[in-house]
């Protein structure tokens, strides 16, 4: 009989300190993280960019090119590194119409060493490098239906805010200049 009494007083403890205000805290941190709708991202240049999330659409303020590619990468990565100097390419081809952002989702990084990943991988556009990288991304790739273990590199683009596509793994200059050079064209 003791002995049932007291399993039932621990098991009575246990459900009670279930419900302690540190899981609130963590349910409402999360909860914090999906809900956001804004994010800012620092250039390695000085620049800055806001985002605000809208459904599947992310408009962008502070870049007037209708369309951004969100280039979502890592310095470690093979086919990410490939990528660099053909988007850099396309940059330069759609000047004033395209802007291209490349998101690196690693954290902990300062600027210098972003500086160094673009000059020896030939990157001529804005390389990001904020506390909002990662949330950015996850809530791209979980906007679109990728979840939030994408693959990389991850191009996501959007045209006046609105998402039209995405490819994920390096892809060749040539397709994309065509797809994005039919999206530019397009009214």
């Amino acid at each position: 009989m003791l002995r049932q009494i007291t399993f039932a007083a621990m098991t009575a403890l246990l459900m009670m300190s279930g419900c302690s205000d540190s899981k609130k805290a963590s349910q409402n941190e999360a909860e914090a993280l999906i809900a956001k709708t804004g994010y800012t991202l620092k250039g390695i240049d000085g620049s800055s960019y806001e985002i605000t999330k809208a459904g599947t659409d992310f408009s962008i303020k502070g870049a007037a090119e209708p369309v951004v590619v969100y280039d979502i990468y890592a310095t470690w990565c093979p086919p990410c590194r490939a990528e660099a100097p053909h988007l850099s390419s396309l940059q330069k081809k759609f000047a004033g119409k395209l802007k291209i952002i490349g998101i690196s989702i690693e954290e902990g990084k300062d600027n210098a060493y972003f500086e160094r990943f673009a000059k020896d991988n030939g990157i001529d556009y804005t390389l990001v490098n904020s506390p909002d990288n990662q949330r950015l991304s996850r809530a791209m790739a979980g906007a679109i239906g990728i979840g939030q273990d994408f693959p990389i590199p991850l191009m996501i683009i959007y045209k006046n805010g609105h998402f039209v596509k995405y490819y994920s793994g390096l892809v060749p200059e040539e397709m994309l200049q065509s797809d994005l050079k039919h999206l530019i064209e397009a009214k």
